[in-house]
């Protein structure tokens, strides 16, 4: 498979929480972090440190429990939504909302993860409305020459749409993005585990 290289994931959230706030701005392209190649059993307890805030954003979250986790595209989905939730009255910035989705990593992207640095604070305007980010996600056909999915590995393409929501009924400009999501499993059978996620 081949693709061009995309801004890394947190930095795809952290320019549209910029321009969710100031309607306009942009972020620089970065390298993403490598994929990994195969997935293993759920990650570990370190995988996903230093942990997320304990709170729930306002709205909820998919429960990992109740996603089919041989079902590529149901993991897939729930992670996204997971990785672009943000919530002002909770979060320091969209890192939280992507440690919150290490149960759905696999644990080598868990720790890339974790290892990031804080990337796009909350906004300030976002912290004055009590802002959360409301996410909608529209599955659309792969782009470009993707390899077809195999008994192990995966690729979907979200759309992803964010709003900014204030608990004051503050609302920001709606911004969209394309996630590219890759999966992985050891076996045919066993559960999907996120590999990598980039954005466009």
């Amino acid at each position: 498979m081949t693709r061009s290289l995309r801004p890394g994931p947190l930095i795809a959230l952290a320019a549209v929480m910029a321009v969710a706030a100031t309607a306009c701005g942009t972020e620089e392209p970065r390298r993403p972090p490598a994929a990994a190649t195969t997935a293993t059993p759920s990650p570990t307890p370190t995988a996903c440190r230093p942990t997320a805030p304990s709170e729930t954003p306002h709205g909820g979250l998919p429960d990992p429990r109740g996603i089919d986790r041989r079902d590529a595209t149901a993991v897939s989905r729930a992670a996204v939504t997971v990785m672009w939730t943000v919530d002002a009255a909770i979060d320091d910035g969209q890192r939280d909302a992507y440690l919150r989705a290490c149960p759905y990593l696999t644990p080598q992207y868990a720790v890339r993860v974790a290892a990031e640095q804080a990337v796009g604070p909350v906004p300030q305007q976002w912290k004055a409305h009590r802002a959360y980010a409301r996410v909608r996600l529209t599955l659309r056909q792969p782009e470009g020459d993707l390899d077809p999915d195999t008994p192990t590995m995966a690729y979907r393409q979200w759309q992803v749409t964010v709003t900014p929501i204030g608990r004051d009924q503050w609302k920001g400009p709606t911004v969209r993005a394309i996630a590219f999501v890759t999966l992985t499993r050891p076996t045919p059978g066993a559960p999907w585990h996120i590999a990598r996620v980039t954005t466009a």
